[in-house]
């Protein structure tokens, strides 16, 4: 025992120095800490560290607690969960204290009593050391818990990365983790760059979060206003090589301005690719003048396979306009197989090549179908005979927003036919032989029914086929891209309602004018197939006093033989000609091949007839006693 003051050795038990006369200085032990301001006055902040007790008997330590509000691990007997993550509590009989975190304070509970209540100074010193450390293996273990939860709470990768939804998890924990997660994502949404971040669907938001994604091309094909106020929109996406795109999972804003009003973010009804949901309005046009003779046989074949391969389930219908030096109709709209394949087998070779007649009269069609439409035609030379020119056939195709492809042989007009496809959103093939058609129609269609729908709902006080102007933009976890453009929408066809299956129109008009307008009514020229159907149309003709009713039919030359077909494509089997008809060629020389009935001699019968007899003949017995009757399918 030793002198505070001087350090003089002291006898056990002294109260003064013997030398220099200081009092001497104890160390009593009390609670909850030392009496030396060292150990007892410790500061006090919101980070409580453990607090360890000490027994009176081999100073081991015992009580254990630790209840912080990260919920560290608690080390008792058994084995247990309680944390907000549920982390593994392992315990030994010693639980952590209740706090905050604040700063480390040591107790000795009833320490070894010393003569008159003092510790020996190698007992203090022992006791010092002890408590020293008491202090490295609370740091240690306080660190060692850190440790834990960083390696199973952090989250290590964002929500798409990782099996575990973002966190590495294991052991008991991973199971309830699980379940949370699995209750947290029913609502959530997940943006790829951040974890557990909030996707932002607005069109800014997603205009934002291209940045993180691979881009791709969007292109505006045409729209749909037939029920508004709500607008289709119908657009391709594609690759940098020109692929189409199909977004997984997609996301879509959209934002429009009527005329010259405000720019006004719209509510989407639904963004969906047409593939087994849409169907498509296909014009196929077929060139049969005289030089496909050899080829015709390749090409029906090739047509008939791929209308029968469409899904019509889904809406698909075509219709079949074939051409030489006229343009005929082989088969109306139709989803019926039997119909469209009797037409392509309709299909004999003749005469020039009048293909810009073809398209336009294909576009103005197409134009007037609702939802998505396009124009395939194949032709095996140069337009040498069309009425209509090339900027016609595009100006209209424009005007409607019909795409035109072109399927041409070598001896084709490549710059012309490439100039009417690229500027009316379609593509150009230039092949060496009929047969390579299959592969490219399959791709055609392959595109189209790639398209994307988008339909918003527009401003209900707006007019329907006023100007346009949208800015889209369009996402998934991979791609995106935007887009602005103009349009304007065209009408669509909308079929009339009848009282009745027929309707007779007493008007001087040629066939091709009859043939129009029964088709811009949603019927067609009658097509007679039975005697009752001939009577019927006798019957309104005679109570109008008429003598000249055009029928949906023509006439065509196969083995030097002159046959009729309908333009519904129905099987030409009832066939009252007048005798010495059909014979194609009129007492001038011109041609003859569109179906009228007529009488002569008060008798009512067939007659192939040229296409405006009042207008090319000037025939005063055609004036005043010709119509023509629509008839209508639904």
């Amino acid at each position: 025992m030793f002198c505070n003051e001087c350090g003089a050795s002291l006898k056990e038990g002294s109260v003064f120095c013997s030398s220099c006369g200081a009092k001497v200085k104890t160390i009593e032990c009390m609670q909850p800490g030392y009496t030396e301001t060292s150990y007892n006055q410790q500061p006090q902040t919101n980070y409580v560290m453990p607090q360890y007790t000490v027994d009176n008997q081999a100073q081991n330590i015992t009580d254990y607690q630790q209840q912080s509000d990260y919920n560290q691990p608690q080390y008792t007997t058994g084995y247990q969960q309680q944390s907000d993550y549920n982390q593994p509590q392992y315990m030994t009989d010693y639980q952590q204290p209740q706090s905050d975190y604040s700063s480390m304070q040591y107790s000795m509970s009833n320490p070894p009593i010393q003569d008159n209540n003092v510790l020996s100074e190698a007992d203090a010193a022992s006791n010092k050391k002890l408590i020293i450390a008491l202090s490295v293996i609370s740091t240690l273990i306080l660190a060692a818990i850190v440790a834990i939860i960083i390696i199973f709470v952090v989250p290590k990768k964002t929500k798409d990365d990782s099996e575990d939804d973002g966190y590495i998890v294991a052991g008991p924990v991973k199971e309830q983790y699980e379940r949370e997660e699995d209750a947290r994502t029913t609502t959530d949404e997940w943006d790829d760059t951040e974890a557990g971040a909030v996707l932002d669907t607005s069109y800014n938001g997603l205009i934002n979060n291209l940045a993180n994604l691979t881009p791709v091309t969007i292109k505006f094909v045409s729209s749909d206003v037939s029920d508004y106020p709500n607008v289709k929109t119908y657009f391709t996406i594609e690759n940098s090589s020109g692929e189409t795109v199909m977004l997984s999972s997609p996301n879509v804003a959209i934002k429009e301005k009527i005329s010259n009003g405000a720019e006004v973010e719209r509510e989407i009804k639904s963004f969906e690719q047409l593939e087994g949901r849409e169907g498509i309005s296909i014009e196929l046009v077929a060139d049969k003048s005289g030089s496909m003779d050899s080829d015709l046989g390749t090409m029906q074949n090739i047509m008939s396979q791929f209308v029968n391969a469409l899904d019509y389930n889904s809406g698909d219908m075509v219709e079949l306009i074939a051409f030489d030096s006229y343009v005929m109709y082989m088969c109306t709209y139709t989803q019926d197989v039997s119909l469209l394949n009797n037409g392509i087998n309709n299909m004999t070779t003749y005469g020039e090549t009048a293909l810009y007649d073809a398209l336009y009269e294909a576009v103005r069609n197409a134009g007037s179908k609702e939802g998505a439409r396009c124009v395939i035609a194949f032709t095996d030379g140069i337009d040498n005979c069309s009425v209509h020119t090339s900027d016609e056939v595009i100006n209209l195709a424009n005007t409607y927003a019909v795409p035109i492809f072109i399927i041409g042989t070598y001896s084709g007009d490549y710059s012309i036919y490439s100039d009417i496809t690229s500027r009316t959103g379609g593509m150009y093939w230039d092949i060496s032989s009929v047969s390579d058609m299959s592969t490219i129609l399959d791709s055609i269609y392959t595109r189209e029914k790639n398209m994307y729908c988008l339909e918003y709902v527009s401003d209900s006080s707006a007019d329907a086929y006023a100007q346009r102007d949208i800015s889209c933009v369009m996402s998934d976890d991979t791609f995106g891209s935007s887009l602005s453009t103009s349009f304007t929408a065209t009408e669509t066809l909308e079929k009339e309602k009848h009282e009745s299956r027929y309707e007779l129109i007493v008007e001087d008009i040629s066939w091709s004018e009859a043939n129009e307008a029964c088709l811009r009514k949603g019927g067609h020229l009658i097509t007679i197939t039975s005697q009752e159907e001939m009577d019927m149309a006798v019957a309104m003709a005679s109570e109008k006093e008429l003598r000249f009713v055009w029928m949906g039919g023509y006439t065509s030359i196969r083995n030097d033989v002159a046959y009729g077909h309908w333009i519904t494509g129905e099987p030409f089997e009832f066939q009252p000609w007048y005798p010495g008809e059909p014979s194609r060629t009129d007492e001038d020389g011109a041609a003859e091949m569109y179906l009228m009935l007529w009488q002569v001699n008060d008798e009512w019968s067939w007659n192939d007839q040229r296409n405006d007899p009042v207008g090319d003949t000037g025939l005063a017995y055609f004036k005043g006693k010709t119509g023509y009757i629509c008839e209508y399918e639904d």
